[in-house]
């Protein structure tokens, strides 16, 4: 009985952090060009959690119909967790403690990359763009262009009946980016542990 519970306790622990070392590594070095643009710009005045805090912005913040690339990466992700895990429950487990964990991971950069800010240890005059990019490559990143296409229902709001611009639907919108992830990945999890039910004793 104890081996089984330890057994259970493993498949999920190694499958999270299987699952955590897919999302991140993939996160990391298949960034969009944008977000690299982003970071050759601004890394050498806001510092070295520039380029982490864009790959967790990227990994978090997830359009399933404008960046398809992040949505396989999240399914990959479900998978393998399930896979490993062996039970739905298990994949389910997984997916959200991957999901958590990335948050938690993104907010500890966010908060490092604004501490310079914060503390006025430097300034926010920014450098020149460096060669070879353009701000063409900033509107290429999936997050801008789900902005970029949102942008006008958001302007019409707010000059139509002068109600202001609709907050909660721009709330919502990010809510469903950010709860993606999580979804995709929870769905992966449960097609995962069908894949590969775990061995009975």
């Amino acid at each position: 009985m104890e081996v089984f519970i330890i057994s259970t306790f493993s498949s999920k622990y190694f499958g999270w952090l299987a699952s955590l070392l897919v999302v991140l590594a993939a996160g990391w070095f298949l960034l969009p060009t944008g977000y690299v643009t982003l970071v050759e710009w601004l890394a050498p005045v806001m510092g070295n959690y520039v380029r982490p805090t864009f790959v967790m912005v990227n990994i978090l913040v997830v359009n399933q119909l404008g960046n398809l690339l992040m949505v396989a990466i999240w399914i990959i992700a479900g998978l393998v967790g399930g896979i490993m895990s062996g039970t739905k429950k298990g994949g389910i487990l997984i997916a959200f403690l991957t999901w958590f964990s990335c948050i938690g991971i993104g907010i500890f950069c966010l908060i490092q990359f604004l501490l310079p800010v914060m503390e006025g240890t430097i300034t926010l005059s920014l450098p020149p763009i460096p060669p070879g990019t353009s701000l063409a490559d900033v509107l290429s990143i999936p997050l801008v262009q789900s902005f970029v296409s949102d942008l006008p229902g958001l302007l019409a709001s707010m000059a139509g009946g002068g109600s202001g611009p609709d907050v909660v639907g721009l709330v919502m919108s990010v809510a469903v980016y950010v709860l993606s992830p999580l979804i995709i990945a929870i769905i992966a999890g449960i097609v995962g542990a069908i894949l590969r039910p775990k061995e009975e004793f």
